[in-house]
């Protein structure tokens, strides 16, 4: 049976404007029964190794090869469906760069450390793949945004200031205030799995919000295009991020 189906890049036209007009396009049913079932099988065994709280697991060889969250992404038509929705939106040639495949699950009461951190991706194209959304409980983690907030920075020392700015424990606290008190208020998708969800991460203001610690919340993150290629500051930030999210 068939992993994946409905990837067609010649939709990237019609997603990047749904990106630009209202800050996401979905492709509906990519992940088939089989492909979630699969992927919930090999969660299972991550979860049972990692304990019931929260775990990451980044794009590593070695932790992933073999695995569900591979195949998708070395999946050809996956691969350049990201790579000509990036190389539009950035209106340029891409060098040769690989697509980093992320699994996030957030559950138990570390899970709720990992909520509401509003972040900007390095990524010019995220997409992320629900495999498990609570359907019970009082939160589900549901996608908080604020859209194309800011545009692609040419300057990678302008980009760092700003994420720095942004992106630290005061700031989020008051923006965490101002949201409670209904003075900003960031747009809410409700996760289907098997759609999945294409974004500007590096230009949206995104997190997940609260999930109730009694169920799982597992998505598939894959992120494409450094407008910043190659750059020694940007591979350091990464590396941290990477650390500070496990």
């Amino acid at each position: 049976m068939s992993f994946v189906t409905n990837i067609d890049p010649n939709n990237v036209p019609r997603l990047l404007e749904e990106i630009e007009n209202q800050g996401y396009a979905v492709l509906e049913n990519v992940v088939t029964d089989e492909g979630l079932a699969r992927f919930r099988d090999w969660i299972d065994e991550v979860s049972a190794e990692a304990g019931k709280g929260y775990h990451a697991i980044f794009g590593d060889v070695e932790k992933i090869d073999h695995t569900p969250l591979a195949r998708l992404s070395e999946d050809a038509d996956f691969r350049q469906l990201m790579q000509r929705m990036a190389e539009k939106s950035l209106a340029r040639r891409l060098a040769d760069q690989n697509i980093l495949a992320v699994l996030r699950c957030v559950q138990g009461e570390s899970g709720k450390k990992k909520s509401n951190s509003f972040h900007y991706d390095a990524s010019v194209i995220t997409a992320l793949l629900p495999i498990e959304i609570p359907q019970e409980g009082k939160a589900r983690g549901d996608l908080l945004l604020f859209p194309n907030l800011r545009p692609f920075r040419s300057s990678v020392i302008f980009n760092v200031l700003e994420k720095s700015l942004m992106q630290n424990r005061l700031s989020r606290y008051l923006l965490m205030k101002a949201i409670k008190q209904r003075l900003v208020k960031p747009m809410t998708l409700y996760l289907k799995p098997g759609n999945i969800y294409f974004f500007h991460g590096y230009r949206t203001f995104h997190a997940n919000g609260p999930c109730d610690p009694a169920f799982r919340r597992a998505t598939a993150l894959f992120h494409f295009g450094d407008p910043h290629h190659g750059s020694t500051l940007t591979r350091s930030i990464v590396r941290v991020n990477r650390l500070l999210a496990k």
